[in-house]
């Protein structure tokens, strides 16, 4: 009788599974693959899925429309399309920011700012002094959110800079991921909270055993906002490790972006939606600054959030549009290259269609079956005429992307499934000559210290090598 209980218990999970799966309008591929999985390994199959397979979160797109509902006035007081219409109106005659300014508030999202300050700082050497300097700065309200917060001497300095500013009467909220955050102890926080700061776990995991169910759907931004003028974002998290001082990865290459301007109430606005998920707790208006500081001479910036709450894959549109869009140049550096159809595609023509596409993944990775799966993707990108580079000098974890000198992306996004599909990001999409010339010298000096991959070379690699690529590349989704 158990027997027969275990079986029919077991056949309704595979066809809820597989109703499922086809429901959710994942590819053709994807759909194909789930489906054969569940036929043929059944018991594998449905634990996978579950584990892996579904990624919409049902609550959150509840709550996200709820915080637009009750915040509507915040919109207004923003007025989304009067800067839309300005940011068409000061790139007039270049049509291709204009496809990607429309596309980015229309998935939807929100529209590009005028004047912004735009600091680009490479490594944590760069940015933590300035992170640091700007939280003893803070008068109202700090708000930080960290996908990685280790609980070292980097980690340390950061909270009990946020301790202190929290004990001068200054606001502070903090919210990290509790995958990303898996070292932290309960207790590295209760100065900050004792001092009067808040602070909350992102989808918490009760018992440690159980993390694997909770392998996606992270919250994988890194945001740091003060009095709602300033803001912080990029691939830098907080940690030892980011300063170079890991002895297995060694020197660690990075990029964030500092905004100064009407951007930092953007960014405060993805923030708030993660704040108000995690606790309940809505920001109101008095939490925007926008337009009290405009730089002079400030760039065009648009503030880009994507994530699985939302009905489109925004940072993979973002980047399709990006190079389908470039004439000239476009250059990628990327931690993990796992792209969809879409965004390979797009690189193999605009490649044979002339463009000088370069793409810069680490040498040594943190993850080998990452490597293996990128590799995978390597082939038809040097057969079309695409440059590839692996870096050398230690473990590059930049996600930035300059297009024809004058367009650039710096965020948390990497070019993978689970950043596309899985995870929740956050890209600064800079309308700006100046700062996209600074990552295209910066991406220079970072091929210096790379390896350049032939494809003559790449052809002749071991038959045992591409297996094990192929294979990995079949695990991409759940990388």
């Amino acid at each position: 009788m158990l027997t027969y209980l275990i079986i029919a218990t077991l056949l309704i999970g595979i066809i809820s599974a597989a109703v499922f799966v086809v429901y959710e309008k994942n590819s053709p591929a994807a759909t194909m693959a789930w489906l054969l999985a569940l036929l043929f390994i059944p018991y594998l199959g449905l634990a996978a899925y579950f584990l892996f397979g579904r990624r919409r979160l049902k609550t959150r797109v509840r709550l996200i429309r709820a915080i637009r509902e009750k915040v509507g006035d915040l919109w207004e007081t923003l007025d989304f399309d009067g800067s839309m219409k300005d940011a068409l109106k000061a790139t007039d005659g270049r049509p291709k920011y204009h496809d990607l300014m429309l596309l980015a508030y229309r998935v939807p999202g929100l529209p590009p700012t005028l004047g912004n300050l735009v600091q680009v700082q490479n490594n944590a050497e760069d940015a933590y002094p300035a992170i640091l300097s700007s939280i003893a700065s803070a008068r109202e309200h700090i708000h930080a959110l960290y996908y990685i917060i280790k609980p070292d001497s980097s980690g340390r300095k950061f909270r009990d800079a946020l301790v202190e500013r929290a004990k001068a009467g200054v606001e502070v909220r903090l919210l990290y991921d509790d995958i990303g955050c898996w070292q932290i102890k309960p207790d590295f926080f209760a100065p900050l909270v004792e001092a009067g700061g808040k602070v909350s776990e992102y989808r918490p995991v009760r018992f440690a055993r159980f993390r694997t169910f909770y392998a996606n759907l992270r919250n994988h931004r890194k945001i740091l906002v003060i009095d709602g003028q300033t803001a912080y974002t990029g691939g830098i998290n907080i940690g030892d490790e980011y300063l170079g001082l890991d002895a297995e990865m060694g020197f660690w290459r990075d990029t964030n972006v500092k905004l100064t301007g009407p951007a930092a109430a953007h960014v405060q606005l993805v923030f708030a939606e993660d704040w108000y998920y995690s606790t309940g707790e809505l920001l109101t208006q008095a939490y925007v600054r926008q337009g009290e500081t405009k730089p002079e001479g400030g760039g065009i910036v648009q503030i880009v959030p994507s994530g699985p709450d939302r009905s489109r894959e925004q940072v993979a549109q973002l980047y399709f549009t990006a190079i389908t869009s470039a004439r000239k140049s476009v250059y990628i550096t990327t931690p993990y290259y796992i792209p969809d159809e879409a965004v390979q595609t797009a690189l193999v023509a605009a490649s044979l269609r002339g463009v000088d596409v370069r793409l810069l993944v680490p040498g040594k990775p943190d993850r080998k079956i990452i490597k293996y799966a990128s590799r995978s993707y390597f082939r038809e990108l040097l057969a079309a005429g695409c440059k590839i580079y692996e870096y050398r000098k230690g473990f590059i974890h930049a996600k930035t992307m300059s297009s024809d000198g004058d367009l650039a992306i710096i965020g948390t996004a990497n070019m993978d499934i689970r950043s596309f599909r899985l995870n929740f990001e956050i890209s600064a999409v800079c309308y700006d000559g100046a700062v996209a010339e600074e990552l295209d010298a910066h991406f220079m000096e970072d091929i210096a210290n790379a390896d350049r991959i032939q494809l003559a070379t790449f052809s002749k690699r071991p038959r045992v090598d591409q297996f094990i690529e192929n294979m990995a590349r079949l695990t991409s989704s759940l990388l």
